[in-house]
């Protein structure tokens, strides 16, 4: 039980540090964004980045399923297909339960759950950032434009 728990904090680790390097990344990117969406905030202008925030965060999530499922095709599960179906269930806190591991390892399937549902709800908290900085922006220009004096002609 101690190697797994080992095996699992490790794992855990070198996820959240995939994860935090993915977001660092993003965040990078995004502030470099940001005068050209303040400049022409248009939806078409958004809509970019929307995706690109949910396909490399969902990128850096496979990622990290992808790590957790080669240590169990390398000790655990007789197969990739089956470590990986068992990791993203286990992840995304499913647990079907018709891939389980055997009882010394049993444990890790726990703590990749812990681990993705914290590294989910980061991604969840960045996203709505985002999203919070995007609405900024739009009031802030809306109320530029209602507080500008009008000319009549």
């Amino acid at each position: 039980m101690l190697r797994s728990m080992i095996a699992a904090i490790v794992l855990a680790f070198l996820s959240a540090l995939i994860h935090a390097l993915g977001l660092l990344g993003l965040l990078y990117w995004q502030t470099r964004q940001w005068p050209k969406i303040e400049s022409d905030f248009r939806p078409r202008r958004n809509l970019p980045v929307f995706l690109t925030l949910f396909g490399v965060i969902l990128g850096l999530h496979l990622a990290e399923v992808g790590l957790w499922a080669g240590f169990y095709a390398w000790h655990c599960l007789p197969t990739f297909e089956s470590s990986f179906y068992f990791s993203a269930s286990s992840y995304s806190t499913v647990g079907y339960g018709d891939v389980i591991l055997s009882k010394p390892w049993r444990l890790m399937g726990v703590m990749e759950s812990i681990t993705g549902v914290l590294l989910l709800g980061w991604s969840a908290a960045f996203f709505f950032t985002v999203v919070y900085h995007l609405f900024e922006i739009r009031v802030r220009r809306w109320q530029q434009k209602t507080t500008e004096p009008r000319e009549d002609k």
